[in-house]
């Protein structure tokens, strides 16, 4: 291996046309460069995670993650890889979310036969949340006629069959558990604190007697959260490349979100009105389902009915249920009252869609938790039509809302959103507590840097809108000795 570089060099034009494989860089550069990094998604935005890191001859995806747009259309930023899936020697998962596993039966598609790891529950997740996902993609392929009438062929992203072969491929590795992925490559996942399973990544490369330490965090969580443990401190980082989801913000803390909560439910009982919470199935609702059940137990709120209109979400509660050694001693001593976890006599999951419509003729107070968590789809799109013209109803954003979407326009109060087909004035009370979020927020991502040690040579950012991206570049820069970067989509460093 040739010397390390002073500071990372850019040596890739992010503006440059790519084609659906863009072919291996030439052997003989990447011979000499100690290591590369290539940002294929995740750049300057939050969704498309994937970034190849090429060591001497081997290649190593992490994540594989969709991007926030069609599928279905040919043209779909989904459908593009700008590198050869049959030159990649592993996979890396970070966790189950599919901006970071959405692409991965593509992938298998392509020409991809090696291995796949993840920690034990995020593989359990990743075969549920995919097949979800070529489900959900064969009835978009039917709708695509309607939408896109021009064209013919229209394929799905993958197919169920690509999920299993997926599945096969998957090694499950426990944290803190180093394990040799390609010569001279040691992997051990950390926890990461975001949902069940998620996984700060550190490889340690051994080269010509001596080793460099390099770390994806993946998806960070927040710290003091009651239900999952706090983010892993990795320190001795040569290396890093971090989110930064909410680098430009400070979320309240949990004990002031429970308050809020607290206080939205009591007008709830007094109203006797309903409480409609967005949620994404992986992570959020389980959350939200502890933390009413906290609400009911420890402080001691009059309990109400508690509905969770998601079949998905069920299936995965499932598996949370499967792991009680993932949360906190708090969040066990609490949930061990209750023969399931995230279950009591106030939680009911609604499975078929009369179970679901029958929601639209109870009367409250209560609390219906579905999915999509952006409004964009599923099921919650029905309840939001509801509940949002009435004033006594109220709206409780917990996640993070992308630009564009529908939460998005309810979290920023708008005065009339469209729901499928129908406007809709937007009476209905919002409280935006997206201090639920899953993700570290600013002092979160400080804490989390500082307690690193500093010392690190190279570090990027990614995961995060250029907003929070650009704030956050002064909190990491001084634990860095060199610049911190920013990266454009397909831009590749020498580090």
């Amino acid at each position: 291996m040739g010397r390390t570089p002073d500071r990372a060099i850019a040596v890739a034009d992010p503006r440059r046309p790519r084609a659906h494989f863009r072919g291996v860089v030439d052997s003989r550069r990447r011979e000499e460069s100690w290591l590369r990094i290539t940002f294929h998604g995740a750049t300057r935005q939050v969704t498309g995670s994937a970034h190849l890191l090429e060591i001497g001859s081997r290649q190593i995806l992490l994540d594989c993650g969709l991007f926030d747009s069609e599928r279905i259309h040919p043209d779909s930023p989904n459908r593009q890889l700008a590198f050869d899936p049959r030159a990649l020697d592993a996979v890396i998962v970070s966790h189950a979310h599919n901006d970071h596993i959405g692409r991965l039966p593509y992938l298998i598609r392509a020409g991809y036969a090696g291995p796949v790891y993840t920690t034990p529950a995020t593989g359990e997740i990743t075969s549920v949340m995919l097949r979800d996902s070529a489900r959900i993609q064969r009835e978009e392929v039917r709708n695509a006629q309607i939408r896109y009438p021009h064209l013919e062929n229209v394929e799905p992203l993958f197919e169920l069959v690509d999920v299993e072969r997926l599945v096969e491929q998957i090694q499950r590795l426990p944290y803190q558990t180093p394990l040799e992925v390609v010569p001279g490559v040691t992997l051990t996942y950390f926890n990461a604190g975001h949902i069940l399973g998620s996984a700060i990544v550190q490889l340690d490369v051994h080269e010509a007697g001596r080793t460099r330490r390099f770390v994806f965090t993946g998806d960070l969580g927040r710290r003091n959260t009651h239900l999952l443990p706090d983010p892993t401190i990795i320190r001795e980082i040569d290396i890093l490349v971090a989110e930064s989801t909410y680098g430009n913000r400070q979320l309240d803390s949990y004990d002031r979100l429970i308050k809020q909560l607290h206080a939205i439910v009591a007008r709830a009982i007094r109203l006797q009105s309903k409480i409609v919470i967005p949620a994404f199935s992986l992570g959020r609702t389980q959350r939200m389902v502890y933390c009413l059940q906290e609400l009911f137990s420890v402080h001691k709120v009059r309990p109400i009915p508690v509905y969770v209109d998601s079949p998905l979400a069920l299936r995965l509660t499932e598996i949370h249920r499967d792991h009680p050694e993932a949360f906190t001693p708090q969040a066990r001593s609490l949930m061990d009252k209750d023969p399931l976890y995230f279950g009591s006599r106030f939680v009911e999951f609604c499975q078929s869609w009369d179970e679901s419509r029958r929601l639209n003729y109870l009367n409250g107070p209560m609390v219906i938790i579905a999915s999509s968590g952006m409004c964009e789809a599923g099921r919650i799109r029905h309840h939001l039509r509801q509940v949002v013209s009435d004033p006594d109803n109220a709206i409780v954003i917990v996640s993070y809302q992308a630009e564009g979407t529908l939460g998005r326009q309810i979290a920023e109060g708008v005065e009339r959103i469209q729901i499928f087909d129908q406007w809709y004035d937007l009476n209905a009370a919002v409280y935006v507590l997206d201090g639920f979020s899953g993700h570290a927020d600013r002092q979160d991502l400080a804490w989390w840097f500082e307690q690193t040690g500093g010392g690190i040579e190279h570090a990027f950012l990614v995961h995060g809108e250029p907003e929070a991206m650009d704030a956050l570049v002064p909190t990491l820069q001084p634990f860095v000795q060199n610049r911190v970067h920013t990266p454009e989509l397909h831009a590749s460093y020498e580090v």
